[in-house]
């Protein structure tokens, strides 16, 4: 009976003490804090939007951009989830319309993103340079037929991390910037007979998140006619470009 209590006491310690000594990882380190999320938390973006097709512009806009977390909850798998609803309005005299909901899950290894119906995992954790992940890896969104992820997906990467970077207004001490997906093919390139330029990129500073974004989709095409000049050797067949910017932030 003795020997049965005290073994059991042996257990009860060393679980104590490892308990004690667990080190539980630090989230400023881990760099979870660039992507704060707190029910009342809002960003507002002035967006630049122009697209093109059949070498013209057909639309440019340029707008304001809310995004503000409204609500938490727990979902179906008891994981904490939050509720974003972004609106637009054409300036700052204007009253918001509620333009989409999205809802975000965010874990010690990942944020995830969920916009009509379709999941995208925004960042990774730890934060480190050079690192890579599928951004799409719980939708179904194919880029080519490849047995290897890495090929048929979009990949994501890490760069600059903990670098200064200054809008137009704003200037934010430590950000990282991530890589979305192929980069880049140069329409310029002699070689080339019509190619997608694209520069996909997100950049999120310490403590705010998102403060950047862009978006540049172009299909190019070959000058071929006497009209070209050496300045603009490549036009515009179809495309999109959009630019993300932060002006305002904080919490309603």
């Amino acid at each position: 009976m003795m020997k049965n209590l005290f073994c059991w006491l042996l257990v009860a310690f060393v679980a104590v003490s490892c308990s004690e000594n667990e080190v539980i990882p630090d989230p400023i380190a881990r760099g979870m804090d660039y992507y704060p999320l707190a029910v009342g938390d809002y960003r507002v973006y002035k967006v630049t939007d122009i697209k093109y097709q059949h070498n013209r512009v057909i639309s440019e806009e340029e707008f304001l951009m809310r995004e503000w977390v409204v609500d938490s909850f727990l979902d179906q798998t008891n994981v904490l989830t939050y509720k974003i609803i972004r609106s637009v309005r054409p300036d700052a005299q204007s009253e918001w319309f509620d333009d989409s909901v999205m809802t975000v899950t965010k874990g010690h290894s990942s944020v995830i993103l969920t916009k009509d119906n379709t999941k995208y995992v925004k960042l990774v954790f730890p934060v480190k340079e050079g690192k890579t992940w599928l951004g799409d890896m719980y939708n179904d969104h194919i880029i080519k037929d490849d047995p290897n992820p890495y090929v048929s997906k979009e990949v994501y990467r890490y760069k600059a991390i903990d670098q200064p970077y200054r809008t137009e207004d704003l200037l934010f001490e430590e950000t990282v910037t991530i890589l979305q997906g192929q980069q880049n093919v140069d329409p310029n390139d002699p070689d080339y007979l019509s190619t997608y330029y694209k520069d996909r990129r997100e950049i999120y500073a310490r403590g705010i998140g998102k403060v950047y974004r862009i978006f540049y989709h172009l299909k190019y095409e070959p000058c071929i006619t006497e009209e070209c000049n050496t300045d603009d050797e490549a036009a515009i067949l179809d495309g999109h470009e959009r630019y993300e910017e932060l002006i305002e932030y904080g919490k309603l």
